[in-house]
């Protein structure tokens, strides 16, 4: 993104906006950080003015600093009984539930390129410092991602809902840390996790039944466990209490996006960015659907925009580019985004599929399918492995993927299940399978067939909803 500096510093973050993105927090959050706390943020000088710039690793060293060492779940104290419509949520929750729930997932729209709960500065949330403190750094570092943020997200958080136990949304925060904290750490008792989320949500909601935050989680919980009908209405009801929330707009648009009703998903996602133009999430969420249902070379633009003009550098906006770059063939750009590619390690996978589909080669393409099925089976992520392979028309591959995670209960993104280029995925019999085993046909049989029975070929999905009327 920069040119000038040394290699070292290629991915600093210039200017107040970008440092306080990266950290979670309001910019003028950031400068009081920085003064008080000693965020490390340095300064260019220059004739007429200063340059602000920080480090990415320093600064995930100094928020990671800011944070106990241990975490004991035993330790973390539970908020009073539940009220009696929560029970049963938690009644018959399994393993498999919040496996599937993976909130920061890979390609998740809602929850990787939002930021989930106010700041500080939006609202007074709380009377105690120490508290509005500790929420705030747990707050930056769940959004970090991975297992050592959300583990010590978790610690913060829990501490900062005992030094104020009305403070709403420290609670909702806690309930989003427990239920992503098992996407990360293996060993975590996922029950447990799921049980305590819904604990904290609960509470949050009994503080302020306004909150779109833990209302939601409990609206992703219903989609996992196949219940979508259950989860629409709590978006619809989300939407009726607070009609001017952008947020409960971009989530619902979300849902709908996942059961296939992209039509509804616009509208919804129009209606987020008309009461807040320049929202981020909701200016990502209409990119990435523009660029895959309408005009691939408008959402392309969106999305470089979202980048370049935005700060929007996160995964699921490189892979939008980078998936129009492929459809439209522009290897040579393909490799220069490649400089760009956020997913560390993985990002190996990206640079070996541009190679293979540049040269077309048969053997090497069949080579390259099967070995991103091995990876997948030694725990590439699903939804990153078919995405590398949906270009090859290799649908036997990708199907067979998908029943692996519908099995599981996992849903695997709306970019593979609905993308229109991709109608050999949903053709026959195996796709009916998958969607029944995730609860989403007898969604269908509820609300109605997805756009695609309307707008493509005829699938046999399609038949048997037709069959049914």
């Amino acid at each position: 993104m920069t040119t000038e500096g040394s290699a070292a510093d290629a991915g600093r973050l210039i200017g107040w906006k970008r440092i306080a993105a990266h950290v979670g927090c309001s910019e003028r959050t950031a400068r009081r950080w920085e003064a008080e706390e000693g965020l490390p943020v340095h300064r260019q000088v220059h004739e007429a003015r200063s340059t602000v710039y920080a480090l990415p690793s320093e600064l995930d060293a100094w928020i990671w600093s800011r944070a106990p060492d241990t975490l004991d779940p035993a330790a973390v104290r539970k908020p009073g009984r539940l009220s009696p419509t929560i029970w049963p949520w938690v009644a018959g929750i399994t393993i498999v539930v919040l496996l599937a729930l993976n909130i920061s997932g890979f390609l998740d729209l809602r929850r990787e390129t939002a930021s989930p709960l106010p700041t500080v500065e939006a609202a007074p949330l709380s009377e105690n410092v120490q508290a509005l403190d500790l929420y705030e750094r747990g707050l930056s570092l769940w959004q970090q991602r991975g297992k050592e943020p959300n583990r010590r997200a978790i610690l913060l958080l829990t501490e900062a809902v005992e030094q104020d136990e009305d403070f709403a949304e420290a609670w909702a925060a806690l309930a989003s840390a427990w239920a992503t904290y098992p996407s990360y750490d293996e060993a975590a008792d996922v029950t447990a996790a799921l049980d305590r989320a819904i604990l904290a949500a609960d509470r949050a909601l009994r503080l302020k039944p306004e909150l779109a935050e833990p209302r939601t989680l409990m609206a992703e919980i219903a989609e996992r466990r196949g219940d979508w009908v259950a989860a629409r209405d709590i978006y619809d009801d989300a939407m009726a209490r607070d009609p001017d929330n952008p947020t409960i707009y971009l989530w619902a648009a979300g849902h709908k996006r996942e059961a296939g009703y992209m039509e509804d998903a616009l509208r919804l996602t129009r209606e987020a960015l008309r009461l807040e133009p320049n929202y981020p999430p909701a200016l990502n969420e209409l990119a990435m659907n523009t660029a895959f249902y309408i005009d691939a070379t408008e959402g392309r633009r969106q999305l470089e925009v979202l980048w370049n003009e935005h700060g929007l550098e996160m995964p699921v906006t490189w892979f939008g580019r980078w998936m129009v770059l492929l459809g439209q063939g522009e290897f040579d750009e393909m490799q220069a985004w490649q400089a760009e590619c956020p997913m560390r390690e993985d990002c190996a996978y990206f640079d070996r599929a541009r190679e293979v589909y540049r040269r077309g080669d048969r053997d090497e393409t069949e080579a390259f399918v099967g070995g991103i099925v091995e990876a997948y089976g030694e725990g590439l992520p699903a939804q990153m492995a078919i995405s590398l392979i949906q270009e090859t028309g290799d649908t036997d591959a990708m199907l067979t993927i998908a029943e692996r995670e519908s099995e599981k209960g996992r849903f695997l993104n709306a970019v593979i299940f609905y993308d229109p280029s991709n109608a050999a995925f949903r053709a026959g019999p195996r796709f009916t399978g998958i969607v029944r085993q995730l609860g989403l046909l007898d969604y269908w049989r509820k609300a109605g067939p997805p756009d695609f029975c309307s707008n493509g070929p005829a699938a046999d999905v399609c038949r048997e909803l037709g069959d049914e009327r």
